[in-house]
């Protein structure tokens, strides 16, 4: 039987994230890594040597040998990187946010829509084993906080941190609250750069969800946290630990034969409260994401985030961004 022959993959930008994509990509067994391409050729060099992988002098050149191409570069690059791709037939991965414009974004979904080629957004929390063991915990949540949380770095302050932070936390409350947005409230300041580095939103849902989001650069420590409320439970996610809490005033299957039951005094009566301490199992949620893209490439099917999703992220930032530059003024 003949052998399938490896797909080929290039990534193109080798900053801070680019490395982690060459480091993953370079010795995935399933495919061939082609190679890289950063405008720094001197960096570019070092990169290649520190890998043992092979650095192309022209974009052109690495896009034509490849069959999908990761598109890790400053968020201002990724639509003019893109359609280059999608011209020459090229699945893309691009990191998040998909682009700095909806119009840039549209643009991308409709060529790759003619092309039939995959464009996958780098949303990488929905590839978190702790997120997604969380929202097999959570069924019906009417309240979600959020609060996202870095000490400031200058890389990547050329976008407001909705952009660079918040983006992760707005595509997880549209893939955990299945209802339209019917109202957003925001504030933030900027502070270390020229962009917003502090952000606050209130989203509310048709249904009655409200969701608060909150995304800080300068803050004195890295928090990722989520709190979650629906009836009879509240949990707790340190996506930093990791570890999920949960509590709950019923003993449902939620809970396991390990949770921790007592009972205690309220001020309509007393009350049982159970919980349990929730380890999730260990994945690398990078290579959760890059297995994804390359599956889909292989089936031609959808992949968890595609363009559509990484758009209607694009546009709920852009409307917070929008919301604190005006309030700001």
């Amino acid at each position: 039987m003949r052998q399938q022959k490896k797909i080929k993959i290039g990534v193109v930008g080798a900053g801070h994230l680019g490395k982690y994509h060459i480091n993953h990509l370079s010795k995935h067994a399933d495919i061939d890594f082609v190679g890289f391409f950063d405008t720094n050729q001197d960096g570019a060099k070092k990169i290649a040597k520190e890998f043992s992988v092979k650095s192309f002098e022209k974009i052109d050149q690495l896009i034509s040998a490849s069959d999908g191409v990761h598109i890790v570069t400053p968020t201002n690059f990724h639509y003019e990187i893109a359609i280059q791709c999608l011209e020459k037939n090229k699945d893309i991965f691009i990191e998040k946010p998909i682009t700095n414009t909806t119009k840039e974004a549209d643009k991308i979904i409709q060529i790759a829509a003619s092309k039939k080629c995959i464009v996958q957004v780098g949303h990488i929390e929905r590839f978190n084993p702790t997120i997604n063991k969380l929202k097999n915990i959570v069924s019906s949540p009417h309240y979600i906080e959020i609060e996202r949380l870095a000490p400031f770095q200058a890389r990547g302050t050329e976008v407001p941190v909705v952009l660079d932070l918040m983006v992760h936390d707005i595509d997880l409350i549209l893939s955990m609250v299945n209802s339209k947005i019917i109202d957003i409230h925001a504030s933030g300041a900027k502070m270390m750069s020229n962009t917003v580095d502090l952000a606050h939103a209130h989203i509310k849902f048709e249904n009655g969800v409200v969701a608060n989001l909150k995304s800080s650069r300068i803050a004195q420590n890295y928090v990722r946290k989520i709190r979650t409320y629906e009836k009879n439970l509240y949990t707790i996610t340190d996506l930093m630990i990791p570890q999920i809490e949960v509590y709950g005033l019923e003993k449902t299957s939620t809970f396991s034969s390990r949770c921790i039951e007592q009972t205690i005094d309220t001020a309509v009566g007393s009350k049982k409260l159970f919980y349990e301490k929730v380890v999730p199992e260990k994945k690398d949620a990078l290579l959760e994401e890059i297995n994804d893209f390359i599956n889909c490439i292989k089936s031609r099917h959808a992949p968890t985030v595609d363009g559509k999703q990484g758009l209607q992220a694009l546009e709920i930032a852009l409307e917070i961004e929008k919301k604190i530059i005006h309030n700001d003024k």
